[in-house]
């Protein structure tokens, strides 16, 4: 039976429940240029696509120094980093930006209107078209194009969970769309909430955030576990070295810090203005200040 949790009080900086543990410190900040957007990281490194500047940026996750600056251009933002090479999106241009690992030679990759969102996962590059409606498969090696999914009007957040790939939807959607790699079968997941546009896999589950909420949703069998309300715009969550989910507020430039087992707002604090993606590395995590110009360290 699906639990409805509601967050009726934010406390910005202090504790939301009795007896949570003091909040995140601001370690390091490091100037990204304008609108730094999508943030992943490999081997102690992050890899971050800047909107504004067009460039990927390459950063030292124990230091905090930048090590490259890629121009790929304009909208670079969501960023999959492989073995053989790194893939931008560029959502204004309509491509994928494939930057070979070594050389740094650039691959541009056309795959329709407003590219949301990457992901590798079985052997394949996955990118949402947020205007088209549908989800590309890629070779990741040759970049030739395997297979068009339709899934349905603006999918936008995309992961790999428990074999599958899940893909969300933005604007009116109340649905996850939820793709077999093998046999290709594509299925639509009712979430009975408008706008469930983010999917993330966190600890073999699906947490996704909506126009004013984070769902916890079965990756097996898509069943909606928990809701909780948490107001502002949430943006993106991910799985933090503190055993909570951390889950970013773009508009009011939080992060807020959710118990997985209770499915609880712990507590929120302020990031960068503007936050936005996030991602662990080690004891760390680090989050992308989109409507500012820097990604931020916090030690919890």
């Amino acid at each position: 039976m699906k639990r409805v949790a509601l967050a009726l009080f934010l406390v910005v900086g202090t504790t939301a429940l009795a007896g949570s543990r003091p909040p995140p410190v601001e370690t390091k900040v490091v100037p990204t240029g304008e609108a730094p957007c999508g943030v992943t990281a490999r081997a102690g490194r992050l890899w971050l696509g800047v909107y504004g500047t067009g460039r990927l940026l390459s950063i030292d996750g124990t230091r905090g120094s930048v090590e490259s600056r890629t121009r790929v251009g304009r909208w670079a933002c969501r960023v999959a980093v492989g073995r053989a090479a790194i893939w931008v999106t560029r959502d204004q241009a309509g491509e994928l930006v494939r930057v070979a690992r070594g050389s740094g030679r650039l691959t541009r990759v056309p795959v329709g209107a407003a590219p949301f969102d990457i992901v590798l996962a079985a052997g394949s590059v996955w990118v949402t078209s947020f205007e088209t409606g549908v989800v590309a498969e890629l070779d990741a090696g040759s970049t030739k194009l395997q297979r068009v999914y339709k899934v349905g009007p603006n999918p936008a957040g995309i992961t790999s969970c428990r074999g599958r790939i899940w893909v969300g939807h933005g604007r009116e959607a109340r649905w996850l769309t939820a793709i077999e790699p093998r046999t290709h079968r594509v299925r639509r997941v009712d979430v009975d909430t408008n706008n469930p546009g983010w999917p993330r896999c966190i600890r073999n589950e699906l947490w996704v955030t909506t126009s004013d909420s984070v769902l916890r949703i079965d990756a097996e069998s898509g069943n909606v576990l928990d809701r909780l309300r948490l107001g502002g715009t949430p943006a993106e969550a991910a799985g933090a070295p503190d055993g909570l989910v951390w889950v970013t507020d773009k508009e009011r430039s939080l992060v807020h810090r959710v118990d997985p087992a209770r499915v609880e707002l712990v507590d929120s604090f302020a990031a960068g203005a503007g936050a936005f993606s996030l991602v662990r590395v080690g004891t760390a995590m680090w989050v992308t200040s989109f409507a500012g110009a820097d990604v931020r360290r916090y030690s919890p």
